[in-house]
């Protein structure tokens, strides 16, 4: 490599500026604490010379890391395994990186509001429609039956005191609080927990309070559903993290007879994931240029040949076995998904 700037031999010193180990003039950086050796004072073109060769030179770990990945898939999993790892980023740390960039980029693109507009817009197409019938509807339900006052709470002032709640049973007094509390927001919109239990005369405690709180929520989701997917969406990146741990455990299940203990399916999967976000990412750009999503569609079916080819690659088994476990792995992994995805909108629900 070319010697320039602040490796040039003139200003190599006899210590490290910054352990005060000895060099010698053939030393470029300290051997005790990898620091350059170096007594010229640091410039603003030394600076970004440093900066630009740390990212595009022919050594970078990360020229390596996203070459490999994208045209040596499987390869980059097995060198790392094997022991062959200075030249690659930390598969880890390279995933959370790529996984929160992709999350930045595509939240930028999605607009959850043209969405909940167009569901509004649905919405309101399917009332004109049907609003003949449903004021002849109305109208049978005013002359033709008698409103029961447990019935229509939605229309009615619903309030059961403490005293009342006490005598019923635990499901029960939940049910007709958590009705109480609607029925409260709806009149009042009052948002403070701590003034309505005192309107209502109810017991304040935590329980209560976070009651009250989540009956504010239900009623604003129902009215605006597209907050919850908001929320949810910018929980991804933490979501798939915690499940990726899991699907390596149905894939070591899957290889349970080769020799890869659990943390080398692991790396695998982390390295599989980080380039599903790469061409997805690449594929949401090509979409906003083109005002469509065939981009996305090819990056998918681009993914999946991927992953057969790591597959084969990483685990070294025959292509009928390797397609055999493909399958499983995607049916597996699809299930998993499911699962995790309605975990994660119960859960949601209870902390949004």
């Amino acid at each position: 490599m070319k010697e320039k700037g602040r490796f040039l031999k003139k200003y190599r010193g006899n210590e490290c500026l910054n352990c005060g180990v000895p060099l010698d003039i053939i030393d470029r950086y300290c051997h005790n604490c990898g620091q350059i050796n170096t007594t010229k004072k640091l410039s603003f073109k030394d600076f970004f010379n440093e900066f630009f060769a740390s990212i595009f030179s022919y050594d970078s770990r990360l020229r390596h890391t996203i070459i490999g990945l994208l045209f040596r898939p499987g390869m980059i999993s097995k060198d790392y395994i094997e022991g062959r790892r200075i030249k690659y980023a930390n598969p880890f740390r390279f995933y959370l990186s790529v996984s929160i960039l992709f999350f930045i980029v595509s939240g930028l693109f999605i607009d959850f509001d043209t969405i909940i507009d167009q569901k509004n817009d649905q919405n309101n197409e399917l009332l004109r429609v049907d609003l003949p019938n449903q004021k002849k509807k109305n109208t049978v339900e005013i002359n033709d039956s008698i409103p029961e006052s447990d019935n229509n709470e939605d229309d009615d002032y619903v309030y059961f005191s403490e005293k009342q709640l006490d005598t019923m049973n635990m499901f029960t007094a939940v049910n007709k609080r958590w009705k109480t509390y609607k029925s409260h927001y709806k009149k009042t919109d009052q948002l403070s927990a701590s003034t309505a239990l005192d309107s209502l005369k109810h017991a304040k405690n935590g329980y209560t309070k976070y009651l009250y709180r989540r009956s504010i929520r239900t009623k604003n989701l129902n009215e605006n559903p597209m907050e919850l997917l908001k929320f949810v969406f910018n929980k991804l990146p933490f979501i798939i993290f915690f499940f990726l741990p899991f699907f390596a455990l149905t894939i070591w299940i899957i290889y349970i007879r080769r020799p890869f203990n659990y943390m080398e399916h692991l790396v695998f999967i982390f390295h599989t994931q980080t380039m599903f976000f790469i061409l997805m990412g690449i594929a949401i750009l090509f979409d906003q240029i083109t005002k469509s999503e065939v981009a996305s569609s090819i990056a998918m079916f681009i993914f999946l040949f991927y992953l057969y080819k790591a597959m084969r690659n990483f685990y070294q088994q025959r292509r009928a076995k390797t397609i055999v476990k493909f399958l499983l792995v995607n049916i597996l992994f699809f299930i998993l998904a499911s699962v995790g995805s309605l975990i994660t909108i119960i859960g949601s629900m209870f902390i949004f």
